[in-house]
Order: C-alpha cells, then structure tokens, then sequence
C-alpha cells in the first residue's frame, strides 16, 4: 500500500479496497456456498495493511479516520458481504482497543502489535446464560494468585478460527452484579475454544460464526481500564453500527446495480421500455440515498466534539441508523428482485440475487431490531418528537 504522504487518505484506502474487493468478490459465491472463511480476502486484507488502518501513527500505524474506515467497508460488502462483515467488525474492536488503552502499558503495547502483525480482532460478547446481552454477563474475572481466569460459555463469536485477539467482557468479580463488567484483551494463545455446535445460517456464511465455551488464563493486565458500560456506549456501540450500516448500503448497491445493469443489457437489445421497472429503480436509489445520509450523519454525529448533543440523543441516533439501515437493506434488495424478475431469483447467472438477499436480512437480526426498539421504546417516550436538525 503506497503511503499516505503520496496520496491523500482516501485515495490510499479506495485503492487498497478495490484490490481486497476484487479478490472477495472472485471467491464470494464459494465462500457463500461452502460456507467457510474468506481466507483469500483475508490474507489480501493482510497484504495490503487494511487491519491496523485505525492505529494511531505513534503506535505504527497509519492514524485513518473511521469515515475512510467506513467507506472501505461498504466497497468490500458489495464483492462479498462476509468479507465486509468481518473487516467491519474487526474494526470496531479495533476502534475499541485503541480509545480504551489509556495509559496501560500492556494494551499500548498491543496497539503496536496490532499494526505491525495485522492482528484481526473478534468479539466475545456475548453469552448463553444472558440470552445474547452484551450489557450483562454471568462469566466473571477471576483473579487469581498465577494468572487471570476467565470460563465464558455459549458466545456467539465470528471468525473465531482466523482471530488473533479476543475482546472479552465479564463481570469485574464474582460477587459483581450482572452489568458491572469490564473487557478483557486476550490473546489467540492464552485461550481455549471448545466448540458448542455448528451452525448454518441463512446468509452470511462466511462470518463462520458459531458458539464456543471459552476458557482464557492470562495477566490481570489485560483488562481494560474503566466500564465496559462506558466502553459500550462511547466506542463499541456507535462504530458498530456505523460500520454494519455501510456493510448493508454495499450490499443494497451490489444488488440495485445488478438490476440498473439488468435493464441497461435489456434496453440494448431492443426490448420494450419498461416504465414500472424505471421507477423501481428510482425508489431503490432513493432509498441508497436514505442509507448514506443516515451513515453520514451518525458519522458526523461520532466525529463531532459536540458537547451540546446529549448522551441520549446519540444513543437513539446509533440504535435509529441500526433499525433503519436493517429495514431499508432488505427493501432494496426485493427491489432489486423484481426488477430482474427470474434471473435475479435464480442461484447462479449474471443477475442473480439469492446471496445478496440472504445476507441482507441478516441485518435484522444482529442485534435483533425488536430487541433494539424495546429498549429505546421507553426512552423516546420522554423525548420530544418535533427537534431543530
């Protein structure tokens, strides 16, 4: 990857990404179908340096913004939606790991690793004791006199057999209530995965996500200072859903570009204008639309040092990109459908759509929207709906 004095940041990442999007993009149908890890995307993901993007220059790496981030995520989701799911999540851990540091020497000390060994870093979360809660947790943090040890069981974690780090949250002691936690960087030798099933997901097949018991021994270090409550809501929370957001909009362009291609080829050889699909086409644009400003905007919202926005306010806005961006995904791609009609609804062909539509509703699901609404259903209860943009 050329430097970033050459070219601007953008120019750089847009560059990088198209050479990592075309190799997702060559392999996305068999990683679909068998599937399994985009191992090839993942170690182009590696060559060009695309991992460490985020790590700030005095830790070695190149500093970029989220924003050049987030753009790189949607140019990997239109190739293949699993190698921007991955890249989007990582980074999100990422971003984690380098605003939580401190001045804890062992995690700066992990923020050059991070950049120099192209670590990619998955989360574990969640568990089965708490239904999938990320903001409880019924593992704790056990101190002991040798090492820190953690037995996490039933987490529902992506990629975990190409991750190099783990972020792990538990509860702060055993006598810690359920939502008092903090986070944990565990590296890939100081644990153990013990598999709990596999599963077979509709779409997304090459996150390879699966459940694990997961039992880690490392140094107390590693933990990260402060809340995970506070870790949550600052870093993990908003750079999630922003960058899952750009993850749907390249799968909403991927799949409205085959349909705009689908009408081009059609119009070329002669057949009869079809007004309907036109329009379809249009809303589905509209809707493209829709995405990129509420990415924007949440973008801006999260780059800001706005003072003035309250806690709350972001909060409704990240979970309100979320929701929103989940529902509009799944809108394009059946747009997209009815305007190929039987080509796009075939398994194979140039305009076919059944991976796009199937990793498209994977969005509603993580993390649940409804689970979402419930909790924001209380909150904007008391807000007033009518405020200045």
């Amino acid at each position: 990857m050329k430097s970033v004095s050459a070219l601007s940041e953008a120019q750089v990442g847009e560059s990088a990404a198209a050479c990592v999007a075309a190799v997702a993009a060559e392999h996305a149908d068999a990683v679909d179908q068998a599937g399994l890890l985009p191992v090839h995307a993942l170690e182009a993901l590696r060559a060009e340096s695309l991992l460490g993007l985020l790590v700030p220059h005095r830790f070695g790496g190149p500093g970029f913004s989220l924003r050049t981030v987030t753009n790189i995520c949607r140019r990997l989701a239109e190739g293949c939606a699993s190698t921007g799911l991955i890249f989007a999540m990582h980074q999100s851990q990422a971003a984690v790991a380098i605003d939580h540091a401190g001045e804890s020497e062992w995690h700066q000390q992990l923020l050059l690793r991070m950049a120099r060994e192209q670590s990619l870093i998955a989360s574990a979360t969640t568990e089965g004791a708490t239904g999938g809660s990320i903001r409880t947790s019924a593992c704790f943090i056990d101190l002991q006199s040798d090492a820190l040890h953690l037995n996490k069981s039933g987490s529902v974690i992506s990629y975990a057999h190409a991750a190099d780090i783990f972020l792990v949250s538990a509860r702060c002691s055993e006598d810690a209530a359920a939502s008092d936690q903090q986070l944990v960087a565990v590296l890939r030798e100081q644990l153990t995965l013990e598999p709990c099933g596999r599963w077979n997901p509709l779409g997304m097949r090459g996150a390879c996500t699966d459940r694990f018991n997961l039992m880690a021994k490392c140094s107390a270090q590693q933990i990260f200072p402060g809340r995970f409550a506070d870790v949550m809501s600052l870093t993990m929370l908003p750079s999630s859903h922003i960058l899952l957001g750009s993850v749907w909009l390249g799968i909403a362009a991927a799949a409205l570009g085959r349909a705009q291609a689908f009408l081009r080829k059609r119009n070329r050889a002669g057949a009869p204008l079809n007004p309907i699909a036109n329009l379809r086409l249009a809303e589905g644009e509209a809707m493209v639309h829709q995405m990129r400003a509420l990415i924007a905007a949440n973008l801006s919202l999260y780059e800001a040092d706005d003072s003035q926005t309250s806690a709350t306010d972001r909060m409704v806005s990240y979970n309100t990109l979320k929701v929103s961006a989940s529902a509009l995904v799944v809108r394009i791609t059946e747009i997209a459908l009815r305007i190929c009609g039987i080509q796009g609804y075939m398994e194979e062909g140039e305009f076919y759509l059944s991976r796009h539509i199937r990793d498209a509703h994977s969005a509603m699901v993580m993390v649940n929207d409804d689970r979402i609404l419930g909790s924001l259903s209380s909150v904007v209860l008391g807000m007033p709906i009518t405020r200045d943009v």
